[in-house]
């Protein structure tokens, strides 16, 4: 592979039989630098569905590729600083196989956590190093109930190298979450302000935008949290609903095409389906759909004689069990209107955004020195709230070094006030 060429960063790629029904693809990049003292960070995508190896090339991730299939190595890596394990998740996501029938995020960390399990078994050199989860769009729900896990795990484990049951603490210190969808119904009342005012298409106008978002907030935010609280989850009917107010959304009574989210100038039908077509048509989804390149990954061959696979970026049959069966997603206590109820800064209990303001020459040393503000941020405690000038749904297809400086500042600890440059860049700053 072309994306790290000296002994010390090999990547690594394989699966880790979770169990007799599940095998889990995985694709490992040591950092670049110090690996030894970098954190371990399990990139999770999102969809659900969408394969995370498949952000190996996004351009927040090791590798550059052409139209042409031609791969150089990505200077602004999210690996430069940290150990990046790319996890296809759940299975039926990417190379990601098997017969476990998949329905909710908890389910998917439960085999989360038995995959790295056995990743740190395999690999007993990273058991030391602390552990980061870094998840995107509907991957945070996973990544959630993963951290949840581990913590919970933890309290009966001791840090010594001896195992209770065959399982290992693992050190959780971080988390990062892009564009999350970890609370529908803050979420989907903002969205209809989002709609009227967006500067790129008249898809609501504000009086129906209006009287739509007054009618979702007395009837159906209401009932959606209210459903999280029973004994027993049932939200079929709430998220049948919700998902419905969400269509309304996109496809008003007047108009006879769908708007995607994702980017609101792009209009497609049924988009979801017509986005995975656009991704099975990438150089990325290409390479991957080689058979010499599966071949060389450890797709195919090996003990599990595996032959070469149709590769999709996003299964889309995954995603129908996780839509119909997400109430934990509903109550989850990490929600925006939790965030908002409960975060106060300084005296005067307000929280307010500073502006994210970075020199170009932590995007290009050849630059004159100018000032770029590239978006603005919130920061309390231990959490940090960024909103991204112009990155739209997937930060890494419009903003993809901003993603990485971002990713840097959390594994190393830093403020985001100065962006960290590649360290190739500027050794002496890490003496």
């Amino acid at each position: 592979m072309t994306q790290e060429t000296t002994k010390a960063k090999i990547p690594l790629q394989g699966e880790t039989p979770v169990n007799e029904s599940a095998n889990m693809f995985f694709w490992f990049f040591e950092a670049r630098h110090r690996p030894q003292e970098a954190p371990v960070v399990l990139y999770l995508n999102g969809g659900p569905g969408i394969s995370s190896v498949y952000r190996v090339f996004d351009g927040s991730g090791p590798c550059l590729i052409d139209w042409k299939g031609t791969i150089t190595p990505n200077p602004h890596s999210l690996n430069e600083y940290a150990n990046v394990l790319y996890v296809d998740q759940p299975v039926g996501a990417g190379f990601s196989y098997g017969n476990a029938n998949f329905t909710d995020s908890l389910m998917a960390a439960d085999y989360l956590y038995a995959f790295m399990q056995h990743f740190y078994f395999e690999f007993p050199y990273l058991r030391e190093s602390e552990f980061g989860i870094w998840t995107s769009d509907w991957g945070v729900t996973a990544g959630l109930a993963l951290a949840q896990k581990i913590l919970k795990k933890n309290i009966g484990l001791n840090w010594s190298n001896e195992t209770v049951d065959g399982e290992l603490p693992i050190k959780l210190t971080m988390m990062g979450m892009e564009s999350p969808k970890i609370d529908p119904p803050s979420q989907l009342a903002h969205m209809y302000m989002y709609m009227m005012k967006n500067p790129w298409l008249r898809v609501q106008w504000l009086e129906n935008g209006e009287k739509e978002l007054a009618k979702y907030m007395e009837k159906l935010e209401p009932k959606l949290f209210k459903c999280g609280t029973r004994k027993k989850y049932n939200c079929k009917k709430e998220l049948r609903a919700y998902r419905r107010a969400l269509r309304s959304l996109t496809t008003p009574d007047d108009l006879r095409t769908e708007f995607d989210l994702w980017d609101l100038r792009d209009a497609r039908h049924n988009s979801d389906r017509s986005r995975n077509i656009g991704m099975k048509r990438t150089p990325a989804a290409r390479w991957l759909n080689d058979p010499q390149n599966q071949a060389h990954l450890g797709v195919t061959g090996g003990k599990l004689a595996r032959g070469p696979i149709e590769f999709e970026p996003w299964n889309i049959d995954v995603l129908k069990p996780f839509s119909e069966t997400q109430e934990n997603l509903i109550t989850n206590p990490v929600g925006l209107k939790w965030l908002s109820q409960n975060i106060t800064v300084g005296a005067n209990h307000t929280f307010e955004a500073q502006p994210l303001v970075w020199d170009s020459l932590s995007f290009n040393s050849e630059r004159d020195s100018r000032q770029l503000t590239v978006g603005e941020f919130k920061t309390t405690q231990t959490f940090t709230l960024v909103n991204v000038k112009g990155a739209g749904h997937v930060i890494a297809e419009h903003k993809p070094n901003t993603l990485v400086k971002l990713f840097w500042a959390l594994v190393r600890n830093k403020t985001l006030d100065t962006p960290a440059i590649p360290w190739r860049k500027d050794k002496e700053l890490f003496q």
